[in-house]
């Protein structure tokens, strides 16, 4: 299924995490006339906190030249919210440690206020996306690691009530749907409990 590109960004909350400069100021600028709300940090004299900032912003622009950035946002951990790496200088060591704080986009020293919706829209919709697809990852594997349940179920049910494994595979699927369960969630219900006191009497229909 194609995930819902986000193309209307007006009401979101911003954090610009940035030293006073030029740079800043456009950013601030446009992003008012984009519609979002923008608060200032300057990493140089107020503490920055990461947890707050994630829990008090939807987006984050914060300047990848400053180390103190950089320290503060803790190296090697991805935000829980779309992030925008504000970059100037292309050194090996300074890409390496923006790489290290996983942005979902970056704008380019000295910014201008055509590339600042760009890097809005492609934070936010490439941090959803990369996140929803984190999350069928994780659903998928938790699948996977219950298929063993479904298995364990069958054999029971075939023991219990003289069924084939087809007939076995259609009564934890018909009892699944009845509850609003997965398939696996139900079977490892089932096994944790009495297969008589939870399989209905029409079983074998």
């Amino acid at each position: 299924m194609t995930a819902r590109v986000i193309k209307n960004f007006r009401g979101m909350r911003v954090t610009v995490l940035h030293a006073p400069d030029r740079n800043r100021q456009v950013i601030l600028e446009t992003l008012s006339k984009l519609g979002l709300a923008a608060t200032v940090i300057d990493p140089q004299v107020e503490p920055v906190n990461a947890d707050s900032i994630a829990q008090s912003a939807d987006i984050l622009f914060f300047d990848a030249d400053a180390p103190d950035c950089s320290f503060a946002l803790g190296s090697g951990s991805e935000m829980p919210i779309p992030t925008v790496a504000v970059l100037g200088l292309e050194t090996p060591s300074r890409l390496e440690r923006t790489l290290h704080l996983q942005p979902s986009a970056l704008l380019h020293k000295p910014v201008r206020a055509t590339g600042i919706y760009t890097a809005v829209f492609f934070a936010a919709n490439q941090h959803f996306r990369h996140h929803a697809l984190r999350t069928r990852l994780a659903e998928l594997e938790a699948r996977h690691g219950s298929r063993r349940f479904v298995i364990k179920a069958i054999v029971e049910l075939i023991e219990q009530y003289g069924v084939d494994d087809e007939q076995a595979y259609k009564i934890l699927r018909r009892e699944s749907m009845q509850r609003r369960l997965t398939v696996e969630e139900f079977a490892t219900r089932l096994l944790a409990a009495d297969p008589r006191a939870l399989i209905s009497k029409t079983r074998r229909a």
